[in-house]
């Protein structure tokens, strides 16, 4: 029976695309989940004059449409072969749009738990400089985000997940732990010190294990709070330094192949000049990255059986 969890992958048909169809497949395979599979054409009018000498605009629209919806089905295909499986039926679909909003709505339409997007796109020197199209969608959807850039060659083994002990982190853990109950889960908090050139180091050291100590408690209340049962593996970890190269450091240590984080969806100015965790960890990670803006709620979070 197909749970209602559905998902969508966005994909641009490129090489990391061709992971994310794989990851998202593969996820939907454990839960038996419902899957579309999206490609968006955003219009670029110079390619559309070249390319219209010998041909009316609405035949060469038909004619890209085909080539898309055959390329996006050999994704589907290729990915089955990778994960050596029988995949479900999946809902090819194409459209035309600016790739953001048209991923929003449908992942809305869809009431969509989770979006699959690859970690680069054609444009990474452009999107470095202006935000990649995943993290816009982090920004712009309440829908949990995957970001997959590891050949699913295997389920998730080792998550990292990062806490500031909010709302999106707590969102951000409860996911991870719908997604890959039976993974080996970090559950971390990186907190900054200011204090320590102003007091004599027996005080700071006093003062920091306190601090720690008060942490460690507030992660396993948090952990609670987000789901986690006596079977649930969790080792919980405090961390001074700063936040997002503490986090990305620490997956990279435990050879993570997931790294979890809630996000606040900051935009503007302040996004740009400051930066943000998520953001830090979207663009650094080695692993698959999940990010999630907002609360979510799932209808079945019990454990599936997963390799």
């Amino acid at each position: 029976m197909i749970e209602p969890c559905p998902i969508l992958i966005a994909s641009d048909l490129s090489a990391c695309s061709d992971i994310a169809v794989a990851r998202g497949m593969q996820l939907a395979e454990r839960r038996n989940c419902a899957v579309t599979a999206l490609h968006v054409i955003q219009e670029e009018p110079l390619w559309w004059v070249g390319k219209s000498r010998d041909r009316a605009p609405t035949t060469l629209r038909e004619d890209v449409l085909r080539e898309v919806s055959a390329g996006l089905d050999r994704q589907v295909r290729a990915a089955a072969r990778l994960l050596e499986s029988e995949p479900g039926p999946v809902d090819l679909q194409v459209r035309q749009g600016r790739p953001v909003d048209v991923v929003s709505e449908l992942a809305l339409k869809n009431h969509a738990e989770l979006i699959v997007v690859g970690a680069h796109g054609r444009h990474v020197v452009r999107d470095w400089l202006i935000g990649t199209t995943a993290e816009k969608i982090v920004r712009a959807d309440n829908v949990p985000v995957l970001v997959a850039q590891i050949e699913p060659t295997r389920s998730y083994r080792v998550v990292v997940v990062a806490t500031d002990f909010s709302e999106p982190s707590r969102a951000a853990f409860a996911s991870a732990l719908a997604w890959a109950p039976q993974a080996q889960f970090i559950l971390m908090h990186a907190y900054e010190t200011w204090f320590e050139s102003y007091i004599e180091a027996a005080t700071y050291e006093r003062i920091r294990r306190e601090q720690e100590e008060d942490f460690h408690d507030q992660l396993r209340a948090f952990a609670r709070e987000a789901g986690v049962r006596g079977d649930h593996v969790v080792d919980y970890r405090v961390i001074a330094g700063h936040p997002g190269t503490a986090i990305v450091d620490a997956a990279l240590e435990a050879r993570a192949d997931l790294t979890v984080c809630g996000t606040q969806g900051d935009t503007g100015l302040r996004q740009l000049l400051l930066g943000s965790v998520a953001q830090h960890i979207l663009r650094e990670s080695k692993s698959d990255v999940l990010a999630v803006r907002n609360t979510v709620s799932f209808t079945d979070t019990e454990e599936t059986d997963e390799a």
